[in-house]
């Protein structure tokens, strides 16, 4: 199955721009997507997942045509 990832800002995935079209097993959730390409696990904890604009937990099973949107919140005062 498809999903489409995209992401902005000083995140970034290494041979996978933002706005690619990836091929996943099914019932891949967001986690299990992100081991996949590299992202450490350490850096989750400042990563927001949206699926199709939802904000979804990391245990979330992508489904097909889905897009999923990756983003560090801002923050600062």
């Amino acid at each position: 199955m498809k999903i489409t990832i995209e992401y902005m800002g000083f995140f970034s995935i290494k041979d996978v721009p933002s706005n690619s079209e990836l091929e996943i097993e099914r019932r891949t959730t967001i986690s299990t997507l992100l081991d996949d390409l590299g992202v450490k696990k350490e850096h989750r904890k400042y990563l927001v997942p949206l699926v199709d604009r939802q904000r979804k937990d990391f245990d979330y099973p992508l489904q097909d045509g889905q897009s999923l949107f990756l983003y560090f919140p801002v923050g600062g005062g």
